[in-house]
């Protein structure tokens, strides 16, 4: 069957882009003016017939989530991204691609272990649904129902989880999209902002410029204007009460409500009486929580940045939404994402009959502007310079136009990446320019190998004087110890990524697009929360935490009812018999109770709460031996927890990075700590 399934796909994967091919030839055929370039240009050259095979799509043939490692410069080659994504990679590095987790189970396996998935495109359904009206609304521009409480967030997720199992990668025809996600965000009526917004331009944040830089950001009026430009830009608008843009990232269903789920679950008692009741709770109409109140004191959706709920709900905190307008070639360099929140985000749907108008238009509108300016003089019908063509079309995994590449780095890979020390002392992005490292630069098996030497380097250095392989000539020894990465391809209109925290990554925009996104805390990670401030603290500038970090962890009372509360009924729930997250629940809710209450700088408890969590514990040790089978199955979960494995050893590396300007980068291969916070 599996077999069957394979050849299924592949076939559709083959006729998608056959499909795709169609409508290219037959865009070329009726475009006189369509050239053949792939990046987004500045004055193309006219296309010829033998430019119709640089137009051909391609397609990932890969398999998502294999063991298979992959050479990155090569891969991305194969796929045909723009030589500036390409050529300046070292051929050492390598790559693997995100696993798609369609089952609930191996979805649980992937957050627990902090990799990054993609999940069936059931769990986007209701953005999809909103962008063509089809939400009941009938409103195309999502300004209907509007959406996002509690009840319709559960709503979706009920509907998501319901059909998974009828979800795998189905190939469908990428140009017979009813909806376009750039022009629903380019020509509705909300398109033009009350007040300008700030969009980076592309390679914003490169190593080497300065961190109070603003030459790459720019003042846009509208969404259109970030796709319209000579250059790429990217805009990231969180949604605020500034803008009436609908925030479709309300309509995404999370998977792994036992991770994410804002709501208190259904018959769950509290055996101490100690939260039946939300009589100290602030009032519905309350401006803080995580959903504020309308006139009637009904909950509706809450502006985001945002605390806890006015009434204790799950071990999911929302903290904000974002609809991201980006154009093709921009790139976002290196970061994590803000708090150590996880990021659930999809692209929207990408009509290509839309887009190869949108350019041709773009190209009629430049030759008017030079005409009217007394430069060239051609007409909108001239054809001495075309107007610039779509990028060459990328297929994913379930047959849709890949838009962006997310390029992820391993947590215990920090360092490889991005060099706080440094950054400190200039001022200056200090990171690993993927795109521009010659395989000279790479360290040698001798240099990443201890004892490390902590005596400046020294001495001219010349291109080519050594070799990534070093003295012995061992390649594959350096290669070994060189980080992996993970890369995951976003569809428009396919399946959505989940993002985990404290996972330094860049992202790569091959088409005009809109991503929409949610941003989510789970309280079974606290310990990331943790890592993150940590390391945040050494930064020179640090970023802005969002409130529930700031005040509601920082506050005895709120950190009591809207973190403690929630671990604590989460270890109850997982010590149940009929618990069906395999010990997860409760190895994660263990270490996340552990971790706050060693943490006496960072998380406020009073001492009733530091007793009760203290107890707790010691119940759910005592338990964890009594070699009950649920018993026995929880502890060997928090005993193999990845996460609390690396935590230790993870913060005792974060101390020493640059320490007499060396760089231990395999310090944490051997993991050490415990689950506990420290």
């Amino acid at each position: 069957d599996d077999d069957d399934d394979d050849d299924a796909r592949k076939r559709a994967r083959t006729t998608a882009a056959s499909e795709a091919m169609k409508h290219h030839s037959s865009a070329a055929a009726n475009d006189d003016d369509a050239p053949s370039t792939t990046t987004r240009p500045h004055g193309a050259a006219t296309a010829s017939a033998s430019d119709a095979s640089l137009r051909r799509p391609r397609a990932i043939a890969q398999t998502l989530g294999a063991d298979e490692t992959h050479g990155m410069r090569d891969l991305f080659e194969s796929w045909g991204l723009p030589r500036a994504f390409v050529e300046g990679i070292p051929p050492a590095l390598s790559c693997r691609l995100v696993p798609y987790a369609t089952t609930t189970e191996e979805q649980r396996e992937r957050a627990f272990e902090g990799t990054p998935f993609l999940a069936p495109p059931t769990h986007a359904r209701g953005v999809f649904d909103a962008v063509r009206g089809d939400d009941g609304s009938g409103d195309a521009n999502g300004e209907g129902k509007g959406g996002g409480d509690a009840t319709a967030t559960a709503t979706a997720t009920e509907k998501a989880t319901a059909t998974e199992t009828e979800t795998s990668p189905t190939t469908t025809n990428p140009t017979n999209h009813q909806t376009d996600g750039v022009a629903w965000a380019t020509t509705s009526a909300w398109s033009a902002f009350p007040r300008p917004k700030v969009a980076m331009v592309g390679g914003w944040g490169a190593p080497g410029t300065h961190l109070l830089s603003e030459r790459k950001m720019k003042m846009v009026d509208s969404f259109a204007e970030v796709v319209d430009g000579d250059e790429p830009l990217n805009l990231q608008m969180f949604h605020r009460d500034d803008t009436s843009v609908p925030a479709l990232a309300r309509s995404l269903a999370w998977p792994l409500p036992e991770f994410f789920s804002v709501e208190r679950e259904a018959g769950d008692g509290d055996e101490s009486g100690d939260d039946s009741s939300d009589e100290d709770e602030p009032s519905p109409s309350s401006s803080r929580g995580r959903h504020s109140a309308s006139a009637d004191g009904t909950p509706v959706a809450a502006l985001p940045a945002q605390g806890a709920l006015y009434k204790t709900g799950g071990v999911g905190v929302p903290l904000d939404q974002a609809t991201r307008l980006s154009a093709a070639n921009a790139l976002t360099w290196w970061h994590l994402d803000d708090c150590a929140e996880f990021v659930f985000q999809v692209a929207l749907p990408l009509d290509l009959d839309a887009e190869a108008e949108r350019y041709a238009e773009r190209g009629r509108r430049r030759r008017r502007g030079r005409s009217a300016s007394g430069g060239a003089g051609e007409d909108e019908t001239s054809t001495a310079e075309p107007p610039p063509s779509p990028p060459r079309v990328l297929l994913g995994p379930t047959g849709k136009p890949v838009v962006k590449l997310f390029v992820f780095a391993r947590r215990e890979d920090y360092e490889w990446i991005s060099q706080d020390g440094v950054m400190n002392q200039t001022m200056k992005q200090s990171a690993l320019d993927l795109f521009d490292t010659p395989d000279d630069f790479l360290p040698t098996p001798q240099e990443l190998t201890p004892p490390f030497s902590d005596a400046p380097l020294g001495g001219a250095y010349a291109p080519g004087s050594r070799t990534a392989a070093g003295a012995d000539g061992d390649a594959a020894a350096t290669a070994a110890k060189l980080p992996v990465f993970w890369v995951a391809p976003l569809e428009a209109g396919g399946c959505p990524l989940l993002s985990p925290p404290n996972v330094i990554h860049l992202v790569m925009t091959l088409r005009d697009c809109v991503m929409v996104e949610e941003r989510r805390l789970s309280l079974l990670c606290v310990d990331e929360v943790q890592y993150f401030q940590r390391r945040a603290a050494r930064w020179c500038e640090p970023p802005v935490e969002y409130r529930f970090l700031r005040e509601d962890l920082a506050d005895a009372a709120r950190c009591a009812r809207h973190a403690v509360r929630p671990l604590l009924r989460a270890l109850r729930l997982g010590a149940r018999d009929d618990d069906d997250t395999d010990g997860v629940r409760w190895a994660r809710a263990r270490n996340a109770l552990a971790t706050l209450s060693s943490d006496r700088e960072r998380y406020a408890m009073d001492e009733r709460t530091r007793a009760k969590v203290t107890a707790a514990l010691a119940a759910a040790d005592a338990w964890a031996a009594t070699g009950d089978a649920a018993a026995t199955r929880a502890a060997r979960r928090s005993r193999e927890d990845p996460r609390a494995a690396a935590h230790g050893a993870l913060l005792a590396a974060m101390t020493r990075e640059g320490e007499k300007n060396a760089h231990d980068l395999n310090a944490t291969a051997i993991r050490g700590g415990g689950g506990g916070g420290g």
